[in-house]
């Protein structure tokens, strides 16, 4: 094991920070219907953690939507969520490494990906292998929500380490470094929340 599969394996123990709800963005999407059941039928939740995500979206009419973590306490976690919800004929959860090019039940290409918080977490040749997939599991017209931390690694106004939010101790994305990633393949659109000063961005891509 891993020493970061070991740490997130304790943080699912206990109670990861970042366990706190569905993500805000997320439900102001689907409100809006920027994202819907009926438009995108398969969903890829990448780094979906205890699967809040997944269930909230299997529970507001999303039928195909699969969950991947490679932290087997997070997927119990998520396996127990989608059952009390009732979800778990629209939800499935499978253990998987990102940065691979191939995910054992992940097949063919989706019309949602999430991802919030995974690929801020990766540096160097880890990050690109992720980012490549966000091609590789989608097609043109595919929505990808990308939840970011956001800024440079040595801006001192950021606190060395946060237990909660954002700090250098974490990688997050450099700001412009979405555009080298994903530029050539997505459109990318920076969602007004979370806030410019708040060194996090969400951003929402649409596959070209």
């Amino acid at each position: 094991m891993t020493v970061k599969r070991w740490m997130y394996d304790v943080l699912y123990r206990v109670g990861a920070p970042w366990e706190g709800g569905v993500r805000e963005n997320l439900v102001e999407l689907v409100k809006e219907n920027r994202i819907s059941p009926t438009e995108q039928k398969r969903v890829l939740d990448l780094g979906c953690g205890g699967g809040t995500c997944s269930v909230y979206l299997a529970e507001q009419g999303f039928e195909d939507v699969t969950g991947v973590d490679f932290t087997p306490v997070a997927l119990r976690k998520a396996r127990r969520a989608a059952a009390a919800a009732g979800v778990t004929d629209r939800v499935r959860f499978v253990k998987g490494n990102l940065t691979r090019p191939s995910i054992p039940g992940v097949e063919g290409t989706y019309d949602l990906l999430l991802d919030f918080g995974t690929l801020d977490d990766l540096t160097g040749q880890d990050r690109l292998d992720m980012a490549a997939n966000f091609k590789r599991f989608s097609h043109p017209g595919s929505l990808v929500v990308l939840w970011c931390f956001y800024t440079e690694s040595d801006d001192k106004e950021v606190p060395r380490f946060a237990f909660q939010g954002v700090s250098r101790f974490l990688s997050g994305i450099r700001p412009g470094e979405e555009h080298e990633l994903f530029g050539d393949d997505f459109t990318i659109e920076r969602l007004p929340e979370p806030p410019l000063d708040s060194k996090m961005a969400c951003f929402l891509m649409v596959r070209k």
